[in-house]
């Protein structure tokens, strides 16, 4: 039994799978996550290190050096690279290719862990891992009347926790240009009177400011209850009261030796929003997070947090990633959508038949659904690279439905008595062809899907999509378009002329073959234009400026 034949047995069936295939498209599309590029991860871990104001030196000597020998025996490491300043160090850790970076990341953490009591007291550690989610997909500006110390506070206190309870959110980071603080201002005439220095101030206040667990007691015999003894304090002024060492039955107390009141911490920099103090709130998603669904819960929070904002505070948008995806995402749709319509227009142009037209035309559709399904099931999300895989593919998609149709065309053009016979004929005519074609193209994609590192990451996502387009093009093709064009033939014999493609001899057949003379008369000369044509693109090329990204400016972070 030919191809055909199976289907025309089977033509409910091809139907119903059909629009199945359609919906379930339609249904994944509406679930696949959105993001400006594929899910990315960079093979690199930094270590940042505060350490207070030490000099690069000793900082280098005490701190970067013994960060960097611990890293090197991470497994799977390639490269180590560090920069020490005053009070700071960056070390980035570069991991081969394919590594486990989460596990990776665990045993960076484990390393680091063995040396932090080594390093100077108060060092600050934090190793993060490298990923396009690290940088902010939101930044809002909470600007009022008040000082910048309680614009911070209502950030951090109010609007951070809110946030951080939306769904794919991931850190949150409030910065301002003051934060409320507390100084202690030791007077020196005063210390050395009680033969006290500063270190003994400041371990007396460490000591004093806690909450401990002192015992416990059984209740009735059934409940057990945690003693507390708790020295916080509650204000400032039990700073001032606070002992700082006892002679006999006299206390010194903190207010013996230092003032203390309101202060801020030396300004090191300036967040201003719309002329006026700020607080800034960046948020970052979580990864695999859809960045969309995230900005509409983040919006509808920002919502309820507007109707409860003190008098002459305001929340602003500064920076908002997710507009970009939505804008850019929805420009590559418009632009399949478009160039879908012109392949139908150019169809119809030479066919001058618009039933053929409009069944080699719901291929498109048909074959960008389906291909949103395998995008599911592969965990693919919408972005960049694979809408404009789907956007390059839209052209190698309705190349086999109109070799079909064509072929279909030309041979019910001879008036055959047998409609089916003839399609049938046509269809399997084709399909060595066809399929070879399309098997050729796929294969040409192949490598551009198993490049590694993050170049195989981004191509990968353009690879799938455009091969799995290409490929599902050819169900369509081969059983729908003839069932289709049987149908309609079988109800409307009359409309079996050609008045489709051009005439042997019309004016397209004549420009060609005079053209086709022309060359076949000189192919010497046509060797050397070819010639020439290379060598010019090759010099082009070679002039041609490279890098990892195109040129773009998105008002905000950059990955560099």
């Amino acid at each position: 039994m030919s191809l055909l034949g199976g289907v025309r047995r089977h033509a409910g069936t091809v139907v119903l799978l059909t629009v199945f295939a359609a919906a379930a498209g339609a249904l994944c599309f509406t679930t696949l996550p959105s993001s400006i590029y594929p899910q990315l991860e960079f093979p690199r871990i930094l270590i940042l290190v505060r350490g207070g104001t030490l000099p690069p030196q000793p900082m280098a000597l005490t701190v970067t050096r013994p960060l960097e020998e611990v890293t090197m025996e991470v497994p799977g490491i390639r490269r180590v690279r560090s920069r020490t300043l005053r009070g700071s160090a960056e070390v980035a850790a570069q991991f081969a290719a394919g590594t486990d970076m989460m596990q990776a990341l665990q045993q960076v953490q484990n390393r680091v862990a063995e040396v932090l009591g080594e390093l100077p007291a108060g060092t600050q550690v934090d190793v993060e891992r490298l990923t396009p989610e690290t940088f902010p997909m939101l930044s809002l500006n909470l600007t009022g009347a008040l000082p910048d110390a309680d614009l911070r506070d209502y950030a951090f206190y109010v609007m951070r926790p809110a946030l951080a309870r939306v769904a794919g959110v991931g850190r949150l980071d409030v910065a301002a240009t003051d934060t409320r603080e507390i100084e202690v201002a030791a007077d020196p005439t005063r210390m050395i009177a009680a033969r006290l220095t500063v270190p003994d101030l400041a371990a007396a206040l460490r000591d004093s400011n806690v909450l401990e667990p002192v015992g416990r007691y059984t209740e009735a015999g059934r409940r057990q209850r945690l003693v507390l003894l708790s020295a916080l304090w509650q204000a400032a002024g039990d700073i001032a009261q606070t002992p700082v060492v006892v002679h006999g039955a006299a206390a010194v107390r903190v207010r013996d030796l230092a003032a203390v009141f309101p202060g801020a911490p030396d300004r090191d920099h300036l967040i201003v929003g719309n002329g006026r103090d700020a607080a800034v709130l960046n948020i970052s998603q979580q990864p695999g997070a859809d960045m969309l669904q995230v900005k509409a819960a983040i919006e509808t929070t920002l919502a309820e947090l507007a109707r409860s904002l003190p008098a002459g505070l305001r929340i602003s948008k500064v920076y908002d990633l997710a507009e970009l995806v939505a804008t850019a995402v929805a420009n590559v749709r418009d632009a399949i959508l478009l160039g879908g319509l012109l392949a139908a227009l150019v169809l119809l142009l030479f066919l001058r038949d618009w039933r053929l037209t409009v069944v080699s035309a719901l291929t498109l559709p048909l074959t960008v659904l389906a291909t949103f399904v395998i995008m599911r099931l592969l965990s693919e999300s919408v972005n960049l690279m694979s809408m404009g895989g789907l956007a390059v593919a839209i052209g190698l998609v309705i190349d086999n439905a109109v070799i079909v149709v064509e072929n279909i065309h030309r041979k019910l053009a001879r008036r055959t008595a047998d409609v089916e016979a003839s399609i049938e004929g046509a269809t399997n005519e084709l399909i060595a062809p066809v399929v070879g074609s399309t098997v050729t193209t796929v294969v040409v994609l192949v490598p551009l899907g198993v490049l590694s590192g993050v170049v195989g990451q981004f191509f990968r996502s353009l690879s799938l999509t455009l091969s799995a387009a290409v490929l599902i093009s050819l169900l369509p093709a081969l059983t729908l378009i003839p069932l289709l064009c049987a149908w309609l033939y079988r109800r409307h014999p009359h409309e079996r002329g050609d008045h489709g493609a051009a005439a042997p001899g019309g004016p397209l057949d004549r420009f060609y073959s005079r053209t086709l003379g022309a060359t076949l008369h000189r192919p010497r000369l046509m060797v050397v234009v070819a010639l020439l044509l290379a060598l010019g693109g090759f010099l082009l090329y070679a002039a041609v400026p490279s890098g990892f990204l195109p040129a773009m400016d998105e008002g905000g972070f950059v990955i560099d």
